[in-house]
């Protein structure tokens, strides 16, 4: 024993000194591959991997247990968290955002949204209009007319100026800003004056062409009425111009002129007289309104 185990580790010796183990080791490496690389081998493992698909085929609930514990496990954490901050993922989610069909769910939501909130505030408001109407008439009768009352033109006419004030408060601002970077000094009262009156004249011209084009501003279309003229939409421009000059004069006496609405039964105010128009519920408007709400 003592004598093999002598010869033993002088051929190993011999074999590290002649480069023998190298050889070896690459001999026995090539064998393997060479094995891995036949068709045997290959057919073995595909056998292994049917059966392994049909066991996981019957026993699909344990499967189902063992990806639910892999997800749940830290492991399955770190791997979510990796690939939510992974440059592939930040793709994803802005082609998802970017597609069309995202964008019109988004943009229906929003728009059913607004229709919502205008047929709540429309029935408010309508509410009020007989109120009003009541207290100052009280013979008045609960019949249903066209015609909208003080406090449904008031909210829509509100929405307008509000409108109005945030364009010209940007628009002002920015033109402040440029006077006082080109000039070195800040508006004098004078050009603040004029900045105000053309305010009010961009602000006339802007009913002028919305009642025109559309027969209604966005506060009206949002609250469902428009302004007609003998039961027709269609306003010319010239018409829509003296709607704006009659509106000033119908302000001017302490707001008299919109509350003489309270006492005509047509509930006309002195714009409409003077303009021979009247504002009306937008009955086809109102009902698809309710009907998507």
């Amino acid at each position: 024993d003592v004598c093999s185990s002598d010869l033993a580790e002088v051929a190993e010796r011999v074999a590290r000194v002649a480069g023998l183990d190298r050889l070896i080791n690459e001999a026995v490496e090539e064998a393997i591959v060479r094995t891995l690389k036949s068709q045997t081998i290959a057919r073995a493992i595909e056998r292994a991997a049917e059966s392994h698909a049909e066991t996981a085929e019957l026993n699909s609930d344990e499967v189902r247990q063992i990806v639910k514990r892999a997800l749940e496990s830290d492991v399955g954490s770190a791997v979510w968290s990796e690939f939510l901050e992974s440059d592939q993922a930040q793709v994803l989610i802005e082609r998802i955002a970017r597609a069309p069909e995202i964008r019109s769910a988004i943009a229906a939501q929003g728009a059913g949204l607004i229709t919502d909130v205008g047929v709540k505030l429309t029935t408010i408001t309508e509410g009020l209009d007989d109120k009003l109407e009541r207290v100052v008439r009280p013979s008045n009768s609960d019949s249903e007319i066209d015609q909208a009352g003080l406090a449904t033109r008031a909210a829509a006419a509100a929405i307008d100026l509000g409108l109005l004030f945030i364009v010209y408060s940007l628009l002002s601002g920015v033109i402040a800003s440029l006077i006082s970077a080109v000039f070195g000094r800040p508006l004098s009262v004078g050009s603040d004056a004029v900045l105000g009156g053309l305010g009010i004249i961009v602000g006339g011209a802007i009913f002028a062409a919305f009642w025109a084009l559309a027969g209604q501003t966005p506060g009206m279309r949002f609250l469902a009425i428009r302004v007609c003229r003998h039961g027709s939409h269609d306003l010319t421009f010239g018409r829509s111009v003296a709607r704006v000059f009659a509106v000033l004069l119908s302000l001017l006496p302490a707001c008299l002129g919109y509350l003489a609405i309270l006492r005509d039964p047509r509930r006309r105010a002195w714009v409409d007289r003077m303009t021979g128009t009247e504002v009306v519920y937008d009955s086809v408007a109102r009902s698809t309104a309710r009907n998507r709400a």
